[in-house]
Parts: C-alpha cells; sequence; structure tokens
C-alpha cells in the first residue's frame, strides 16, 4: 500500500502480483477489499484521523498514515476483524516500520476511535467539505461542482467510490461446448459481464465495458481493408480490431509493452494482428495508409477512478496541459495515415474536456478534411452519444469506466 501512495505501483498491478497470488482466495479478497477501500475513502479517513492526532497530521510520518488508514477503513467500512485485533496489528506494524513512538500514536488514536466510533452518528461528517464527504481531491471537486453543479457532482463522485463491474472477452482457445461465464453486454458484442458467483478463468481477457466498445465505434466485424492501433498497449483494443478488420498493425512506443502484446496476441490467434515499435507522436512509421485509425492517446484515467482510485489523489490539474500537447501531437501525426474516405477514432480514459472535447476541436479546426462522423453502430451506442456526435461513457448511469470517443472521417 505504501508503494501505491508513493507512486512506485499500480494498484491494479499491486493487487495481480505473484504475492497476491499465493494468498488464500478469502485473504486475496480482504487485502483487495482493504487497499481499494482505503484508496477509494482517503478523504474521509484522512479528515477523521486529523481530528484525532495529537500531532499535525500532515506532519506524520507517510507510512504511518497509511497504516492509520488502513485500520480505520477496517472499523469503520468492514466486519471481518475485530477493532482490538487490528489496533494490536496496527501498532505491531508500526513498531517494526518506524521509530519516535509512532506505535504509541497508532494505539492512541485507534482505540480512542474504536470506543467513540464516530461513524455510527447520525451527524458523521456533517460538518466536514463536500470534497471530504465524497472523497474527491478539492480542486476535482470544485471543477466538477462548476461543470455540473453541487448534486450532480457529489452524487457522480460517490458512485466512483462503488467496485467496477468486471467485464472480460472470451479467449479463442476456449474448449468446444463450454459456456464463458458472465452475461452477454447488451451494447457491446462478444463482451461478457462477470456474475459474482462464477470467477473469471484465465483464458478470458478481462477489459472493462466501455473500454471494448471503443473499437466496435469502426462497425461490425467483417470490415474490408487495414487497421492501425498507435497507442495500443496492452492490446485489449488491437485484439477486437483484429476480429473487425482483414489486417491490424498495434505499435506502442515501449518495446516491453509491445512484447506482452505479442504474448497476447498469440494467447487470442489473432494472426492477422501485426506489432511493432512506434512513438505515435512522431513521423508516421510508414508509407502507406490505412482505412481505419485508432488513437487511444495516453490520459489522466481519471474515467477509471473506480477501477484505479489512486489517480484522484497523484493527479494534478497542472498536468492536463502536458497531456493536451501530447494528445494533440499524437491526433496530428497519426491523422497522415488515414485514407481518403477512410476513418480516424480518438479515444481517452478520461471525462476531461481539455483531453477530449478542446483536443479534438483545435484538430478539426487546423485539419478541415476531416469530419465528424457518429458511429451508427453497435446497436444502442445513439444513448451514449451526444449532439456533437461524440461518444462518452458515464461511470455514475453505469458501472463501467468513462470514456470519450470521437469518430471523424477524412473527406475522398
Amino acid at each position: 500500500m505504501s508503494r501505491i501512495e508513493s507512486r512506485r505501483l499500480h494498484s491494479d498491478d499491486a493487487l495481480h502480483s505473484p504475492a497476491m497470488e499465493r494468498l488464500d482466495p478469502r485473504d486475496r479478497r480482504l487485502v483487495t477489499e482493504i487497499v481499494y477501500g482505503t484508496l477509494r475513502w482517503r478523504a474521509p479517513l484522512d479528515h477523521v484521523l486529523a481530528l484525532q492526532s495529537a500531532r499535525p497530521w500532515a506532519g506524520i510520518d507517510p507510512t504511518i498514515r497509511t497504516l492509520l488508514r488502513m485500520s480505520l477503513y477496517q472499523m469503520w467500512k468492514m466486519d471481518r476483524v475485530p477493532d482490538h485485533a487490528i489496533c494490536n496489528d496496527a501498532v505491531e506494524l508500526a513498531r517494526r516500520g518506524s521509530r519516535g513512538g509512532s506505535d504509541r500514536l497508532v494505539n492512541g488514536i485507534l482505540r480512542s476511535l474504536g470506543r467513540s466510533r464516530p461513524w455510527e452518528r447520525d451527524d458523521f461528517l456533517a460538518g466536514a467539505p463536500g470534497w471530504v464527504r465524497v472523497s474527491l481531491p478539492r480542486w476535482l471537486y470544485q471543477r466538477w461542482v462548476r461543470r455540473y453543479g453541487v448534486a450532480q457532482a457529489e452524487e457522480y463522485a460517490l458512485s466512483l467510490n462503488a467496485p467496477p463491474r468486471a467485464a472480460f472477452r472470451p479467449g479463442d482457445g476456449a474448449g468446444e461446448g463450454e459456456t464463458p461465464p458472465g452475461e452477454p453486454s447488451p451494447l457491446v458484442p462478444g463482451a461478457l459481464l462477470a456474475t459474482e458467483e462464477v470467477p473469471i478463468k484465465g483464458g478470458e481477457q478481462v477489459q472493462d465495458e466501455a473500454s471494448q466498445l471503443m473499437p466496435h465505434l469502426f462497425g461490425p466485424a467483417g470490415q474490408r481493408g487495414r487497421a492501425w492501433d498507435a497507442c495500443a498497449a496492452p492490446g485489449g483494443k488491437a485484439a477486437i480490431l483484429g476480429r473487425i478488420f482483414e489486417r491490424v498493425v498495434a505499435s506502442d512506443i515501449s518495446l516491453n509493452r509491445v512484447r506482452r502484446m505479442r504474448r497476447l496476441a498469440g494467447t487470442e490467434g489473432l494472426a492477422r494482428v501485426g506489432t511493432i515499435v512506434a512513438d505515435a507522436g512522431g513521423p508516421p512509421p510508414f508509407s502507406t495508409e490505412f482505412e481505419a485509425v485508432l488513437a487511444d492517446v495516453p490520459c489522466s484515467g481519471l474515467g477509471t477512478l473506480r477501477r484505479n482510485p489512486e489517480i484522484k489523489w497523484h493527479f494534478k490539474p497542472e498536468g492536463f496541459a502536458e497531456l493536451g500537447q501530447a494528445q494533440a501531437r499524437i491526433l496530428g501525426s497519426v491523422a497522415r495515415s488515414v485514407a481518403a474516405g477512410g476513418r480516424l477514432l480518438y479515444t481517452t480514459c478520461s471525462t476531461e474536456p481539455e483531453e477530449n472535447e478542446r483536443v479534438v476541436e483545435q484538430f478539426l479546426a487546423s485539419h478541415p478534411d476531416f469530419q465528424v462522423d457518429p458511429p451508427l453502430y453497435p446497436r444502442g451506442v445513439a444513448a451514449w452519444t451526444g449532439p456533437d456526435g461524440f461518444v462518452r461513457t458515464f461511470p455514475s448511469v453505469r458501472r463501467w469506466d468513462g470514456f470519450f470517443a470521437a469518430l471523424m472521417r477524412r473527406r475522398g
């Protein structure tokens, strides 16, 4: 957890590590709930702990703050471990992992909270600022209030503290006659929504339902021509494109990520997907043009807060400017490889205008040979398409990630 808080590790990577795989399934579920829950509800946890601490909260060792958050989350939101056991474990960890009497601080705070249990009062957090109650950083709360209004912003923020619904695609190697676990998505072709009763097997590729939707915006399977996925890692969208188009090239700037994509393509048996190392923001690496180009650009990831809650604490608003420049550079570069009459799909897993509408609007203003081409497929996508022709998947309405998509066509 400390490595996640210090930005050295993503929560998803930590919870799918070899060390986690060695745990008993029951313990694995416990650890997963504590990690995700602590990250999702960090703001009210900090608020309560700061009021209880005799020391300034910001001055406490970061490792001890993390330990206190995890302990309070269990006391407040879970009932598997008794309070006294949580406190004893935390004190022992503090004694082993720090100096300067941190174990006494941890003991005092947790035992006091165990006695008073403020979360059981009707007025718990009543006097706290809005961003604390919904567990957002102050800047993001204020941004969403300006855009959506208080009630809708708080409803949206609270919805992001609920776990996402796992979605996946069955692998090509599934045994004949096997019924993949899960129920079909009513919107995304080939996507299956996991049920709590049936675990996802190793032969399936886990991928959020909204993420799976993006490649299908090009149309149904059987499309003629070639497609290029320009920012393809980890490869899930490229694998879907391989089912839609005759030939697909998937590229990424990282050699290691390209190697992992090659393993994925081998797992899924997608002979039509070729992989190369290329910088999507540089000169096009091809002398040919494509009928379809997907630019799923690097972004803040603020649409994935259910799945990656640490992002809301790590990302800063100053990052939008640098990201926007990179996104515009990639979009302008890959557009040169779109054939006349071909289509360009720009996507992000973000809900923020600086990464979405503004990038596309600036691109269209400087590229008059492109125009928005609202998607007609899959059936039902119109419900998620705005009057401007852009597709937006809202996490507060459905348990999926927040994606933005702009499908554009190059005039022939």
